[in-house]
Formats: structure tokens, C-alpha cells, sequence
């Protein structure tokens, strides 16, 4: 199926079908790539732990002008992979969505959030989780999570719970923050918005993927296993963190070189 919208072109595949009458309250979690790859990196480790099957892929003609070379040395384009799991504790069914880019233009993402809202909304998705990042340019061992909503009653939910935060203030870039936004303006669906203190410096900032899926262990409850993250957080921690940290406390410990 291939939709034209404006200057862009839009091409869905499906790889497995799926029977959406046969879906339990469908939650989508989201987690694209970004600042420290905090969501992304989340969402592949609970795609991997839950044993997700791919059941679909979205390609875009405004997706950077590249391919990516996988370890088995293949070819691989630019594109949003869907997956599908059950979370049996939840008795609910989980749509994962995550891609290894995001649009070239402003305009790009807003079409592609577009036709994913409406992708969502067919599927009978009640809900969008989105997890994403909040810079910053020290590594934490124990990041902060911030979360804002397309409710109220949202926010208060999440902001109960432990080390979860209220985001009052500022934008959010990208598709981590149009998805879930635009699925709530024009279908209804809600929208929450986890976002983890990720250090900009890293690649992939593990304690802040960690931080973001231990707050969905306990909303809405996803049953996974954290054990295997929380090692290569530790890791990481002991071989990058502890030396960035003491950088950090010796140059906030140098005189100013100028006194007025």
C-alpha cells in the first residue's frame, strides 16, 4: 500500500498479519531514536525480552539519504518496524514501534506521525507510551524520569510513582513527542511521554533506558525481566561514568581563572 501526501511517498509492508479484533486493549510503547538513544535503546531490550514479532514496516521518502550495513554484512534501508506481543500478566496486547532514524525535515515528521497515528488508531491502540530523553551532560548512575501527558489525569498517575518527575516546562523534538500527540488530537488516543535524563555524550546512555522501563514495570505493569540491563548499566557506570563524574567535580573545583 503506498500513500502519496504532498511531496512524500509513504509505503506500508506488512510481514505478519494482524487480526485487530482479536487484539486486548492494545497499548503502543514507542521509543525512537534520539539524544543518547535513552528510548530506542529501551524499546529494543523489551522487544528482545518479550520475544516481539515484527509485523510490520513503514518506509518514507524523507528518511535520511542512507543504508546501513548490518553485521552480517547485508543491506538494510531507513524504516519504522512495528512489533506484537502479548504481555500475559497485563492479559493485554503490546504494539512496539521503533525505527533507526527519523525524518530529514520538520514537515516530514509531522506527515509520518500522521499516517502512524492513523496506522495506530486501526490497530485499536487505546493508548500511546513514548519514551524519549532529557539531555544533560554528566553520566547518572540512578537518572530522574520526567513525564508529561495528553491528560491530566495522566500526569498525576505517572507522577506518583517513584523517581517519576513532572515536566513543566519546554518542547519536545521529534517523533518521540508529534506520535503520541497527534494520535490524541485527532483519534482520542492517550498519550504519555516518559522522558529519561540521558547523557547527549553517549551513544547509549543504559541507566537512562533502564530508568524509563522500570517506570513501565510499574505503569501500567509490564512483566520483564531488568536483571541483563541493569548489569550493562552497572558496567557502563564502572568504566565511563565514575571517570566523567570526577571531571566533572574537578572542574567545577578549579578557580575561575578570572575574578571580578
Amino acid at each position: 500500500m503506498a500513500i502519496q501526501e504532498d511531496k512524500f511517498n509513504i509505503t506500508l509492508k506488512v510481514i505478519h498479519p494482524i487480526d485487530k479484533n482479536a487484539l486486548t486493549k492494545p497499548l503502543c510503547i514507542q521509543g525512537m531514536p534520539g539524544i543518547a538513544n535513552a528510548g530506542k535503546g529501551a524499546l529494543d531490550y523489551i522487544s528482545k525480552q518479550l520475544g516481539a514479532k515484527k509485523v510490520m514496516e513503514i518506509f518514507f521518502s524523507d528518511f535520511p539519504s542512507h543504508v546501513k550495513i548490518t553485521p552480517d554484512g547485508c543491506l538494510d534501508a531507513s524504516k519504522i518496524e512495528l512489533f506484537h506481543c502479548r504481555d500475559k500478566s497485563l492479559k493485554r496486547d503490546i504494539i512496539l514501534l521503533t525505527s533507526d532514524s527519523q525524518p530529514t525535515s520538520n514537515i516530514g515528521m509531522n506527515v509520518l506521525s500522521k499516517y502512524i497515528a492513523n496506522t495506530l488508531k486501526d490497530l485499536g491502540v487505546t493508548m500511546i507510551i513514548s519514551l524519549a530523553a532529557r539531555p544533560i551532560t554528566s553520566i547518572k548512575r540512578s537518572p530522574k524520569v520526567y513525564v508529561t501527558a495528553t491528560s491530566q489525569k495522566l500526569v498525576e498517575s505517572f507522577s506518583q510513582l517513584e523517581n517519576v518527575n513532572v515536566l513543566t516546562e519546554g518542547i519536545i523534538i521529534g517523533m518521540n513527542g508529534i506520535v503520541p500527540v497527534l494520535s490524541n488530537s485527532i483519534h482520542n488516543i492517550d498519550g504519555v511521554i516518559l522522558l529519561s535524563e540521558s547523557c547527549k555524550m553517549l551513544n547509549h546512555d543504559i541507566a537512562a533506558s533502564y530508568a524509563l522501563i522500570k517506570v513501565l514495570k510499574a505503569n501500567p505493569g509490564l512483566d520483564i525481566d531488568l536483571s541483563a540491563l541493569e548489569r550493562e548499566a552497572k558496567l557502563q557506570w564502572e568504566t565511563t561514568g565514575k571517570i566523567t563524574d570526577k571531571k566533572m567535580k574537578h572542574r567545577d573545583e578549579k578557580k575561575p581563572e578570572y575574578i571580578s
